[in-house]
């Protein structure tokens, strides 16, 4: 039996943000420090700094991202930990500024630097990024005591009682906030955490169990792989000590993390980063093509310009996915109950054109920008899409870690050639076969691979119809 938990903190913190914020302020702390100590050699506040200072001041402040990143200063799991924080985020200071001192020793250039501009520089941009640290990290301690929060968690105990939320939330530093616990007395009742962390947007899930019943957990945690959600199971007995390297502690016992994120950390925010730019160029500059499609459609056949329609995407949730009509209005099929074939009827002579370039589904560039889509990803499915008159998830059993990541405009699968109808249960493997591999294989890399593959595929392609 579920039991929500009231809570007075209503505001999310991002680490993500504060990571790029925190690389933000130590580059600009470097640039404006170093032109600020460049008067003091000559006394003379408003002295112009010299073509080498210039380069210094820019070279330290590229060196000090790539040592603060070796030193895992802006690392998003850490970055609220003040002890790591000040203390790497000082030697990430202190290497930049050794090594530029051997490098000017190295290329005899050290006697045309100013030492007193130098240490001077080195003293004040070091100090200023402690300190400022410092300040931020205390607040936000504040903030977190108060009405602040990292992640949103669940309290379960299979066959035991739920760790108190208190608990958890004292063991992470208050970053955890329980919405809700409950008591599980059958290992198939996990599957309803899937509704759960889905209408709670929940994070991670705290699991509790007898330590004898722990390997059964894991085996049943197969009911959540669908979800991108940190899962810690946790054995109910405080005497299982978390001795054994390579096992997480937590508080006095050990932790196991049996489900984590496909994509997390600076990868997620890289990666919504590459999503907003590109979909935002793509906008600004198709704008033209997307007008005169828009035109061609409403000239083509009576109806809306845009076809709406609801699709699965990330974690199972619903969300409404933009394209442009390409079928007559009153043969639309709001859920996609018959698959679009080769030479089907219901589509226009612009429809049947802009199918096959793929124009028809460029405003799915605002379901990005919005954040239900990316522009890589699994294509997301019809809620009414079948197979041999079969839904796609009792087809294939693991269909449903495809919404692990958010669906996207292109894919894996779409570049290795499985696109088009699902007619057979082999196309159906394939393409979700491949949805896999890319959720496992994920980089930027791979991301800018398939967007290119997706151009030239534009231009010919005989699977799009």
């Amino acid at each position: 039996m579920w039991s929500r938990r009231s809570t007075r903190k209503s505001k999310r913190i991002s680490l993500h943000n504060f990571s790029a914020g925190f690389a933000a302020f130590d580059i600009l702390t470097l640039i404006v420090a170093g032109f600020a100590c460049v008067g003091l050699p000559g006394g003379s506040a408003g002295a112009s700094p010299q073509e080498w200072q210039i380069w210094a001041i820019f070279f330290a402040a590229s060196l000090q991202f790539g040592l603060a990143h070796i030193f895992e200063v802006y690392r998003t799991s850490s970055v609220l930990d003040r002890r790591h924080v000040l203390r790497r985020a000082t030697l990430s200071f202190l290497a930049t500024f050794a090594l530029m001192i051997c490098i000017a020793a190295a290329t005899k250039s050290a006697e045309s630097y100013s030492r007193l501009w130098f240490f001077s520089w080195a003293g004040t941009s070091t100090a200023i990024a402690i300190a400022a640290r410092a300040l931020i990290l205390r607040r936000i301690r504040e903030a977190l005591a108060e009405s602040a929060f990292v992640h949103r968690a669940l309290s379960v105990g299979v066959f035991c009682d739920p760790l108190h939320p208190r608990e958890i939330e004292g063991e992470t530093r208050n970053e955890e906030v329980v919405v809700g616990y409950a008591t599980y007395a059958d290992l198939a009742e996990l599957a309803d955490l899937s509704d759960r962390i889905v209408q709670e947007a929940i994070d991670h899930v705290y699991l509790a169990a007898p330590w004898a019943e722990i390997p059964n957990v894991l085996r049943h945690l197969d009911m959540l792989r669908h979800l991108s959600t940190r899962v810690f199971v946790l054995p109910a007995d405080r005497r299982v000590m978390a001795d054994v390297v390579s096992v997480a502690k937590f508080g006095d016992r050990i932790s196991f993390c049996g489900m984590e994120e496909p994509i997390h950390g600076w990868n997620l925010w890289f990666k919504r980063l590459e999503d907003i730019a590109l979909a935002s160029c793509a906008l600004v500059l198709l704008s033209p093509l997307m007008a005169a499609t828009a035109l061609a459609i409403r000239i083509d056949s009576p109806g809306p310009i845009f076809f709406r329609q609801q699709r699965v995407g990330f974690n199972g949730r619903i969300f409404e996915l933009w394209k442009f009509r390409s079928m007559f209005a009153e043969k639309t099929d709001a859920h996609a109950t018959v698959q679009t074939s080769r030479g089907d009827p219901r589509v226009t002579r612009v429809g049947r054109f802009i199918r096959r370039s793929s124009i028809d589904e460029l405003p799915q560039l605002i379901n990005v920008i919005l954040g239900d889509m990316s522009i890589v990803g699994p294509r997301p499915h019809a809620l009414a899409t079948k197979t041999d008159g079969r839904n796609l998830e009792e087809l294939v059993e693991y269909y449903a870690v495809r919404h692990r990541v958010k669906p996207g405009m292109t894919g894996w699968a779409q570049v290795k050639g499985f696109r088009g109808e699902l007619d057979t249960l082999d196309k159906l493997r394939n393409r979700v076969d491949c949805d896999l591999y890319y959720i496992d294989n994920w980089t930027l890399l791979l991301d800018v691979g398939i967007i290119f593959r997706t151009m030239m595929m534009v231009l010919r392609d005989s699977r799009a119809y």
